[in-house]
Formats: structure tokens, C-alpha cells, sequence
């Protein structure tokens, strides 16, 4: 089977990993890849903020999970929504037109560079919530999104610490062809 497809059918969500820092090189091919995503009428409205400071990691993790609980959604004091990654990638896009499209397609292109390169990921929609936390830091300002940008969506990863769980059954009966 070509190697792309296989990585596409294989990649799983990874929610554990090794405490081993990913290397320069590979983190900029997987970025690279997400550059070269495609968008509407190739604009290319995204931004993405690489973060390797487990610090910084860690207080986005505690601003989401504040945010989280403020709302009403608990998920327990021991989570990190980021699952302890070595690597998180915050992904934003110019806030009118296709963005969510063309964020959709960076980060897949990012899982599965990821992925073919060895390594686990994850895609975490929970950091939308660290802007519905009470403290006043500038979340927009901390991640260096552009002005005129959005926060979309995030992605962790990393040197996988589990097996990759066995893909779940596929629905039946929601293609159809028309020929």
C-alpha cells in the first residue's frame, strides 16, 4: 500500500507521551507541510504559534481548564488538556472568509506529517476556553496571534508513550455514488 495512504488510515489520536523534546529539523518539516496545506484562492490566512516552552505549555493548559471549569465543564484537576506533549502548535487564521477550511486542512497536513516523520499527535479544540477564564492575560498577545486573527484550533505532539489505539469501525451507508 503507498505510504501516504497507509499513514492516513493508520493516524490516531495519541494521548500520552515520552517527556523527549522532538528535534528542530523534524519540527519544521511538519510545519513546512502545514504551510503547504491548501487554501482558498491561495491566500494563506493562517498563523501558526509553535510552542516547545513546557511553561507556557502548561499555563495554556491551566487557562483552558480555568475557563473550562467557569463554564461548568469539569474534566478533573489531574487533566492537561495537552496530555503533557512536548510540542503544541496553536493555529489561527484571518478572522473573515474560509478560515475554518483552510485551518482544517493545515492541521491535518501537520497530523500527518506527524505522523509519517514517527511521531504521536493530537488535535485539542479545548483551548478556545482559555478566553473564558477570569484572569486578565492576554491570550492573543501571549500566542503572538497577528492582529486581525482568530484562534482556531490546536494540535499537540511528540513522541508517542502508548500504542496507537485500533481504528474504530467506519459507519456503513454514508457514501453514495452517482455515476
Amino acid at each position: 500500500m503507498n505510504k501516504t495512504i497507509e499513514d492516513i488510515l493508520n493516524r490516531r489520536s495519541i494521548r500520552a507521551y515520552q517527556n523527549k523534546p522532538v528535534p528542530e529539523e523534524d519540527l519544521k518539516t511538519i510545519i513546512k507541510a502545514g504551510l503547504y496545506a491548501p487554501s482558498a484562492k491561495n491566500k494563506q490566512e493562517w498563523h501558526f504559534t509553535v510552542i516547545t516552552n513546557q511553561d507556557v505549555i502548561n499555563q495554556l493548559s491551566d487557562m483552558a481548564l480555568e475557563g473550562m471549569k467557569r463554564l461548568g465543564l469539569n474534566k478533573g484537576d489531574d487533566d492537561h488538556i495537552f496530555y503533557h506533549a512536548p510540542v503544541v502548535i496553536v493555529l489561527s487564521s484571518k478572522i473573515a472568509g474560509f478560515s475554518g477550511v483552510n485551518v482544517g486542512c493545515a492541521l491535518e497536513n501537520i497530523a500527518l506529517a506527524a505522523k509519517a516523520l514517527g511521531y504521536g499527535s493530537c488535535i485539542i479544540g479545548e483551548t478556545r476556553y482559555m478566553y473564558h477564564r477570569n484572569n486578565k492575560i492576554d491570550v492573543d498577545k501571549l500566542l503572538k496571534i497577528p492582529e486581525g486573527y482568530e484562534h482556531d484550533i490546536s494540535i499537540c505532539l511528540g513522541y508517542p508513550n502508548e500504542k496507537e489505539p485500533e481504528a474504530k469501525p467506519r459507519k456503513e451507508n454514508i457514501v453514495d455514488y452517482i455515476l
